[in-house]
Protein backbone atom coordinates (compact mmCIF):
# COMPACT_ATOMS: atom_id res chain seq x y z
CA UNK A 1 0.00 0.00 0.00
CA UNK A 2 1.22 3.15 -0.68
CA UNK A 3 2.47 5.53 2.46
CA UNK A 4 0.51 8.58 1.45
CA UNK A 5 -2.56 6.66 0.84
CA UNK A 6 -2.14 4.77 3.95
CA UNK A 7 -1.86 7.47 6.10
CA UNK A 8 -5.14 9.25 4.60
CA UNK A 9 -7.23 5.85 5.11
CA UNK A 10 -5.85 6.56 9.09
CA UNK A 11 -6.99 9.90 8.87
CA UNK A 12 -10.21 9.23 7.82
CA UNK A 13 -10.91 6.02 10.04
CA UNK A 14 -9.96 8.08 13.12
CA UNK A 15 -12.10 11.07 12.00
CA UNK A 16 -15.51 8.84 11.40
CA UNK A 17 -14.40 7.31 14.55
CA UNK A 18 -14.20 10.63 16.39
CA UNK A 19 -17.19 11.68 15.24
CA UNK A 20 -19.30 8.97 16.22
CA UNK A 21 -17.87 9.07 19.90
CA UNK A 22 -18.95 12.40 19.55
CA UNK A 23 -22.74 11.98 18.14
CA UNK A 24 -22.95 8.81 20.58
CA UNK A 25 -21.97 11.53 23.70
CA UNK A 26 -24.60 13.85 22.43
CA UNK A 27 -26.96 11.00 22.33
CA UNK A 28 -25.84 9.53 25.96
CA UNK A 29 -24.94 11.44 28.81
CA UNK A 30 -26.41 14.78 26.85
CA UNK A 31 -29.28 13.49 25.46
CA UNK A 32 -29.17 16.16 22.96
CA UNK A 33 -31.57 14.99 20.13
CA UNK A 34 -30.70 11.28 20.94
CA UNK A 35 -32.74 9.89 18.60
CA UNK A 36 -31.14 11.76 15.44
CA UNK A 37 -27.40 11.69 17.28
CA UNK A 38 -27.89 7.64 17.45
CA UNK A 39 -28.20 7.36 13.38
CA UNK A 40 -25.64 10.06 13.34
CA UNK A 41 -22.90 8.16 15.32
CA UNK A 42 -24.27 4.66 13.90
CA UNK A 43 -23.69 6.22 10.40
CA UNK A 44 -19.76 7.50 11.24
CA UNK A 45 -19.52 3.78 12.91
CA UNK A 46 -20.94 2.26 9.34
CA UNK A 47 -18.33 4.54 7.35
CA UNK A 48 -15.45 3.80 9.42
CA UNK A 49 -15.97 0.28 9.40
CA UNK A 50 -16.41 -0.09 4.66
CA UNK A 51 -13.32 2.31 4.64
CA UNK A 52 -11.28 -0.58 7.18
CA UNK A 53 -13.05 -3.21 5.40
CA UNK A 54 -11.72 -1.74 2.00
CA UNK A 55 -7.91 -2.29 2.91
CA UNK A 56 -8.92 -5.85 3.59
CA UNK A 57 -9.45 -5.90 -0.22
CA UNK A 58 -6.78 -8.65 -1.91
CA UNK A 59 -6.78 -10.68 -5.06
CA UNK A 60 -8.28 -13.63 -2.84
CA UNK A 61 -12.09 -13.52 -3.50
CA UNK A 62 -13.63 -11.74 0.34
CA UNK A 63 -17.53 -11.12 0.86
CA UNK A 64 -16.60 -9.13 3.83
CA UNK A 65 -13.88 -7.12 2.02
CA UNK A 66 -15.76 -6.63 -0.89
CA UNK A 67 -19.44 -6.46 -0.56
CA UNK A 68 -19.41 -5.85 3.08
CA UNK A 69 -17.01 -3.00 2.41
CA UNK A 70 -19.44 -1.20 0.17
CA UNK A 71 -22.61 -2.76 1.72
CA UNK A 72 -21.47 -0.65 5.19
CA UNK A 73 -20.69 2.85 3.54
CA UNK A 74 -24.15 2.98 1.83
CA UNK A 75 -25.57 1.65 5.09
CA UNK A 76 -23.67 5.03 6.65
CA UNK A 77 -24.98 7.21 4.07
CA UNK A 78 -28.62 5.59 4.66
CA UNK A 79 -28.51 6.31 8.61
CA UNK A 80 -27.29 9.95 7.45
CA UNK A 81 -30.53 10.68 6.21
CA UNK A 82 -32.56 8.85 8.73
CA UNK A 83 -30.86 11.04 11.77
CA UNK A 84 -31.76 13.92 9.26
CA UNK A 85 -35.07 12.53 9.40
CA UNK A 86 -35.61 12.55 13.23
CA UNK A 87 -34.40 15.19 13.28
CA UNK A 88 -36.32 17.63 11.81
CA UNK A 89 -39.59 15.31 12.66
CA UNK A 90 -40.19 14.92 8.91
CA UNK A 91 -42.28 12.01 7.55
CA UNK A 92 -40.02 8.93 7.80
CA UNK A 93 -40.64 6.35 4.28
CA UNK A 94 -37.89 3.29 4.61
CA UNK A 95 -39.30 2.09 1.75
CA UNK A 96 -36.39 3.95 -1.00
CA UNK A 97 -33.75 3.01 1.14
CA UNK A 98 -34.93 -0.47 1.23
CA UNK A 99 -35.70 -0.40 -2.17
CA UNK A 100 -32.34 0.62 -3.19
CA UNK A 101 -30.39 -1.02 -1.02
CA UNK A 102 -32.20 -4.93 -2.62
CA UNK A 103 -31.28 -4.01 -5.65
CA UNK A 104 -27.64 -3.49 -4.66
CA UNK A 105 -27.09 -6.20 -2.99
CA UNK A 106 -28.99 -8.21 -6.08
CA UNK A 107 -26.41 -6.22 -8.55
CA UNK A 108 -23.53 -7.33 -6.26
CA UNK A 109 -24.32 -11.20 -6.16
CA UNK A 110 -24.31 -11.28 -9.70
CA UNK A 111 -20.69 -11.09 -9.54
CA UNK A 112 -18.30 -12.77 -7.89
CA UNK A 113 -16.66 -10.77 -4.67
CA UNK A 114 -12.82 -10.60 -6.00
CA UNK A 115 -10.84 -7.87 -7.41
CA UNK A 116 -12.04 -8.87 -11.22
CA UNK A 117 -15.36 -7.10 -10.48
CA UNK A 118 -14.36 -4.09 -9.26
CA UNK A 119 -15.06 -2.19 -12.28
CA UNK A 120 -18.72 -3.35 -11.81
CA UNK A 121 -18.77 -2.69 -8.34
CA UNK A 122 -17.85 0.79 -8.66
CA UNK A 123 -20.25 1.50 -11.26
CA UNK A 124 -23.02 -0.07 -8.80
CA UNK A 125 -21.55 2.00 -5.75
CA UNK A 126 -21.53 5.01 -7.29
CA UNK A 127 -25.06 5.06 -8.38
CA UNK A 128 -26.41 4.33 -5.14
CA UNK A 129 -24.15 7.11 -3.63
CA UNK A 130 -25.38 9.32 -5.96
CA UNK A 131 -28.74 8.62 -5.56
CA UNK A 132 -28.42 8.86 -1.34
CA UNK A 133 -26.99 11.69 -1.24
CA UNK A 134 -29.23 13.42 -3.29
CA UNK A 135 -31.75 12.47 -0.53
CA UNK A 136 -29.98 13.33 2.00
CA UNK A 137 -29.84 16.84 0.66
CA UNK A 138 -33.50 16.82 -0.07
CA UNK A 139 -34.44 15.83 3.38
CA UNK A 140 -32.00 18.59 4.73
CA UNK A 141 -33.53 21.25 2.76
CA UNK A 142 -37.24 20.43 3.93
CA UNK A 143 -35.52 20.46 7.32
CA UNK A 144 -33.43 23.38 7.31
CA UNK A 145 -35.60 25.61 5.13
CA UNK A 146 -38.27 26.58 7.81
CA UNK A 147 -35.99 27.64 10.15
CA UNK A 148 -33.44 29.55 8.85
CA UNK A 149 -34.53 30.82 4.82
CA UNK A 150 -33.04 29.62 1.95
CA UNK A 151 -29.83 30.83 1.70
CA UNK A 152 -28.64 29.58 4.77
CA UNK A 153 -30.20 26.15 3.47
CA UNK A 154 -28.45 26.29 0.12
CA UNK A 155 -24.92 26.65 1.64
CA UNK A 156 -25.46 23.90 4.01
CA UNK A 157 -26.87 21.96 1.59
CA UNK A 158 -24.25 22.40 -1.12
CA UNK A 159 -21.56 20.34 -0.04
CA UNK A 160 -24.14 17.23 0.32
CA UNK A 161 -25.12 18.51 -3.83
CA UNK A 162 -21.54 18.36 -4.14
CA UNK A 163 -21.43 14.69 -3.39
CA UNK A 164 -23.82 13.45 -5.41
CA UNK A 165 -22.52 15.52 -8.43
CA UNK A 166 -18.89 13.65 -7.61
CA UNK A 167 -20.58 10.33 -7.64
CA UNK A 168 -22.30 10.82 -10.60
CA UNK A 169 -18.88 12.28 -12.16
CA UNK A 170 -16.64 9.20 -10.79
CA UNK A 171 -19.22 7.08 -12.54
CA UNK A 172 -18.75 8.54 -15.41
CA UNK A 173 -14.70 8.48 -14.99
CA UNK A 174 -15.08 4.60 -14.48
CA UNK A 175 -17.41 4.20 -17.56
CA UNK A 176 -15.17 5.99 -19.64
CA UNK A 177 -11.46 6.12 -18.40
CA UNK A 178 -8.97 3.66 -19.05
CA UNK A 179 -7.40 2.02 -15.72
CA UNK A 180 -10.05 3.53 -13.73
CA UNK A 181 -9.54 1.07 -10.98
CA UNK A 182 -6.59 2.37 -9.83
CA UNK A 183 -7.26 5.99 -9.60
CA UNK A 184 -10.98 6.21 -8.71
CA UNK A 185 -12.11 2.74 -6.79
CA UNK A 186 -9.12 1.35 -5.26
CA UNK A 187 -7.54 3.31 -2.43
CA UNK A 188 -4.11 1.48 -2.23
CA UNK A 189 -2.34 3.04 -4.52
CA UNK A 190 -0.61 6.04 -5.14
CA UNK A 191 -2.98 7.32 -7.89
CA UNK A 192 -6.14 6.97 -5.41
CA UNK A 193 -4.90 9.81 -3.09
CA UNK A 194 -6.60 12.16 -5.02
CA UNK A 195 -9.95 10.43 -4.17
CA UNK A 196 -8.77 9.79 -0.52
CA UNK A 197 -8.78 13.32 -0.06
CA UNK A 198 -11.87 13.50 -1.35
CA UNK A 199 -13.49 11.01 0.75
CA UNK A 200 -11.50 12.70 4.19
CA UNK A 201 -13.69 16.13 2.50
CA UNK A 202 -16.71 14.36 2.20
CA UNK A 203 -16.61 12.72 5.72
CA UNK A 204 -15.82 15.75 7.37
CA UNK A 205 -18.33 18.07 5.14
CA UNK A 206 -21.29 15.63 6.43
CA UNK A 207 -20.94 15.84 9.72
CA UNK A 208 -20.45 19.76 9.25
CA UNK A 209 -23.78 19.36 7.62
CA UNK A 210 -24.94 17.52 10.33
CA UNK A 211 -23.82 19.49 13.59
CA UNK A 212 -25.67 22.98 11.17
CA UNK A 213 -28.47 20.33 11.56
CA UNK A 214 -28.41 19.74 14.82
CA UNK A 215 -27.64 23.13 15.75
CA UNK A 216 -30.33 24.52 13.74
CA UNK A 217 -32.59 22.32 15.45
CA UNK A 218 -31.86 22.91 18.60
CA UNK A 219 -32.22 27.32 18.23
CA UNK A 220 -35.96 26.57 16.41
CA UNK A 221 -36.49 24.60 20.33
CA UNK A 222 -34.93 27.95 22.24
CA UNK A 223 -37.10 29.40 19.75
CA UNK A 224 -40.42 27.54 21.00
CA UNK A 225 -39.39 27.59 24.68
CA UNK A 226 -39.00 31.53 24.63
CA UNK A 227 -42.11 31.97 22.49
CA UNK A 228 -44.67 29.22 23.49
CA UNK A 229 -46.59 28.23 26.73
CA UNK A 230 -45.30 24.79 28.00
CA UNK A 231 -48.56 23.62 29.10
CA UNK A 232 -51.03 24.14 25.95
CA UNK A 233 -48.65 25.10 23.01
CA UNK A 234 -49.74 28.01 22.57
CA UNK A 235 -47.78 31.48 21.73
CA UNK A 236 -47.30 33.15 25.26
CA UNK A 237 -47.29 36.48 26.80
CA UNK A 238 -43.95 37.61 25.09
CA UNK A 239 -45.63 36.68 21.48
CA UNK A 240 -48.88 38.30 21.95
CA UNK A 241 -47.34 41.57 22.86
CA UNK A 242 -44.47 41.49 20.55
CA UNK A 243 -47.54 40.53 17.77
CA UNK A 244 -49.83 43.77 19.24
CA UNK A 245 -47.19 45.90 19.01
CA UNK A 246 -46.51 45.19 15.21
CA UNK A 247 -50.39 45.55 14.68
CA UNK A 248 -49.97 48.70 16.23
CA UNK A 249 -47.48 50.13 14.04
CA UNK A 250 -49.56 49.05 10.68
CA UNK A 251 -52.42 50.77 12.73
CA UNK A 252 -50.42 54.20 13.16
CA UNK A 253 -49.39 53.69 9.33
CA UNK A 254 -52.38 52.62 7.82
CA UNK A 255 -55.37 52.56 10.31
CA UNK A 256 -55.60 48.72 9.26
CA UNK A 257 -57.78 48.13 11.80
CA UNK A 258 -57.39 44.42 14.41
CA UNK A 259 -59.15 43.44 17.59
CA UNK A 260 -58.64 41.50 20.72
CA UNK A 261 -60.75 38.97 22.55
CA UNK A 262 -59.85 38.26 26.24
CA UNK A 263 -61.39 35.36 27.81
CA UNK A 264 -60.90 33.65 31.27
CA UNK A 265 -62.38 29.76 32.17
CA UNK A 266 -65.20 30.56 34.71
CA UNK A 267 -64.72 28.48 37.98
CA UNK A 268 -60.95 27.52 37.35
CA UNK A 269 -60.18 27.44 41.03
CA UNK A 270 -63.26 24.68 41.79
CA UNK A 271 -61.21 22.69 39.57
CA UNK A 272 -57.79 22.34 40.43
CA UNK A 273 -59.41 22.54 44.27
CA UNK A 274 -61.97 19.68 43.49
CA UNK A 275 -59.85 17.19 40.89
CA UNK A 276 -56.21 18.69 41.71
CA UNK A 277 -53.62 20.67 39.62
CA UNK A 278 -53.37 17.95 37.43
CA UNK A 279 -57.23 18.04 36.18
CA UNK A 280 -56.77 21.78 35.93
CA UNK A 281 -53.46 21.30 33.68
CA UNK A 282 -56.09 19.09 31.82
CA UNK A 283 -58.56 21.30 31.33
CA UNK A 284 -56.06 24.35 30.25
CA UNK A 285 -55.21 22.06 27.49
CA UNK A 286 -58.57 21.22 26.60
CA UNK A 287 -59.54 24.80 25.96
CA UNK A 288 -56.71 25.48 24.00
CA UNK A 289 -57.53 22.73 21.41
CA UNK A 290 -61.09 23.65 21.25
CA UNK A 291 -60.47 27.46 20.97
CA UNK A 292 -57.43 26.80 18.22
CA UNK A 293 -60.20 24.70 16.50
CA UNK A 294 -62.06 27.19 16.36
CA UNK A 295 -60.17 29.90 15.00
CA UNK A 296 -58.70 30.93 11.67
CA UNK A 297 -54.99 30.09 10.75
CA UNK A 298 -54.71 34.10 10.45
CA UNK A 299 -56.06 34.15 13.88
CA UNK A 300 -53.50 34.17 17.17
CA UNK A 301 -54.34 32.02 20.23
CA UNK A 302 -51.72 32.79 23.20
CA UNK A 303 -52.16 32.01 26.76
CA UNK A 304 -51.79 35.62 28.08
CA UNK A 305 -51.68 34.51 32.13
CA UNK A 306 -53.65 31.44 34.34
CA UNK A 307 -56.83 30.25 33.12
CA UNK A 308 -56.90 33.65 30.76
CA UNK A 309 -56.36 33.82 27.04
CA UNK A 310 -56.10 36.16 24.78
CA UNK A 311 -57.13 36.02 20.81
CA UNK A 312 -55.52 38.74 18.33
CA UNK A 313 -57.74 39.32 15.48
CA UNK A 314 -55.63 41.39 12.26
CA UNK A 315 -57.90 43.12 9.85
CA UNK A 316 -60.46 43.10 12.59
CA UNK A 317 -63.36 45.39 14.07
CA UNK A 318 -65.26 45.27 17.39
CA UNK A 319 -68.53 43.15 15.60
CA UNK A 320 -65.88 40.65 14.06
CA UNK A 321 -64.61 40.06 17.49
CA UNK A 322 -67.86 39.78 19.28
CA UNK A 323 -69.11 37.10 16.20
CA UNK A 324 -65.23 34.98 17.49
CA UNK A 325 -65.84 35.49 20.94
CA UNK A 326 -69.62 34.00 20.45
CA UNK A 327 -68.67 31.31 18.21
CA UNK A 328 -65.89 30.47 20.59
CA UNK A 329 -68.01 30.07 23.66
CA UNK A 330 -70.36 28.15 22.00
CA UNK A 331 -67.31 26.11 21.25
CA UNK A 332 -66.22 25.48 24.81
CA UNK A 333 -69.50 25.35 26.38
CA UNK A 334 -70.94 22.19 24.02
CA UNK A 335 -67.48 20.12 25.26
CA UNK A 336 -67.02 18.62 28.30
CA UNK A 337 -63.55 17.58 30.66
CA UNK A 338 -63.67 14.02 31.62
CA UNK A 339 -61.37 13.65 34.65
CA UNK A 340 -61.73 9.95 36.32
CA UNK A 341 -65.68 9.36 36.84
CA UNK A 342 -66.33 13.57 36.99
CA UNK A 343 -67.50 15.56 33.70
CA UNK A 344 -66.03 19.41 34.00
CA UNK A 345 -68.56 21.42 31.67
CA UNK A 346 -66.29 24.30 30.53
CA UNK A 347 -67.09 27.76 29.78
CA UNK A 348 -65.10 31.21 29.63
CA UNK A 349 -66.05 34.84 30.29
CA UNK A 350 -65.01 37.12 27.17
CA UNK A 351 -63.77 40.47 26.30
CA UNK A 352 -64.14 42.44 23.31
CA UNK A 353 -62.00 45.28 22.15
CA UNK A 354 -61.02 47.05 18.87
CA UNK A 355 -58.35 49.29 18.23
CA UNK A 356 -59.93 53.30 17.94
CA UNK A 357 -58.35 56.47 17.47
CA UNK A 358 -55.93 57.70 20.72
CA UNK A 359 -56.05 54.50 21.87
CA UNK A 360 -52.80 52.23 23.17
CA UNK A 361 -51.99 49.12 23.60
CA UNK A 362 -52.15 48.94 27.41
CA UNK A 363 -55.84 50.59 26.90
CA UNK A 364 -57.11 48.45 24.41
CA UNK A 365 -55.68 45.08 26.50
CA UNK A 366 -58.00 47.32 29.70
CA UNK A 367 -61.05 47.53 27.35
CA UNK A 368 -61.27 43.99 26.42
CA UNK A 369 -59.85 43.22 30.53
CA UNK A 370 -62.67 45.32 31.79
CA UNK A 371 -65.52 44.08 29.36
CA UNK A 372 -64.85 40.42 30.45
CA UNK A 373 -64.87 41.55 34.08
CA UNK A 374 -68.47 43.02 33.24
CA UNK A 375 -69.25 39.54 31.34
CA UNK A 376 -68.29 37.77 34.84
CA UNK A 377 -70.73 40.39 36.79
CA UNK A 378 -73.59 39.08 33.92
CA UNK A 379 -73.04 35.73 35.01
CA UNK A 380 -70.03 34.64 33.18
CA UNK A 381 -70.77 32.09 30.10
CA UNK A 382 -71.65 35.07 27.80
CA UNK A 383 -69.44 37.76 25.68
CA UNK A 384 -69.54 41.42 26.51
CA UNK A 385 -68.13 44.57 24.36
CA UNK A 386 -68.55 48.17 24.02
CA UNK A 387 -70.92 47.81 21.26
CA UNK A 388 -73.34 45.16 22.90
CA UNK A 389 -74.48 43.80 25.70
CA UNK A 390 -74.39 40.16 27.27
CA UNK A 391 -74.84 37.51 25.24
CA UNK A 392 -75.80 34.60 27.73
CA UNK A 393 -75.19 31.32 27.11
Amino acid sequence: MDIQAEILIEVIVLLTAACAAAWALLAGPLRIAPKACRQYAVANGLLMLGLILNTFRSEEPSYLAWFGADLSLIGGIIMMRFGTVFLFRLPMNYKPELLLLAVVIFAMLLVPPSVESQHYLGIVFSLAAAVLFARLGVSTYKGLLPGVGASITLMLVMPLILAAALFLVRLGLILTQEHAEERFISIHTADAVPMLWFYLVLSLSINVVAIGNALTRLVQKIRVLADRDMLTGLWNRRSAELRLRELYLRWQKGRESFAIVLLDLDHFKKINDKLGHQAGDAALRQAALILSNSLRETDMLCRFGGEEFLVILAGAGIKQAHLVAEKLRESLAATALRWDDDEVVLSASFGCAAMAEGMSISQLISAADHAMYQAKACGRNCVMDSAAGPVQG
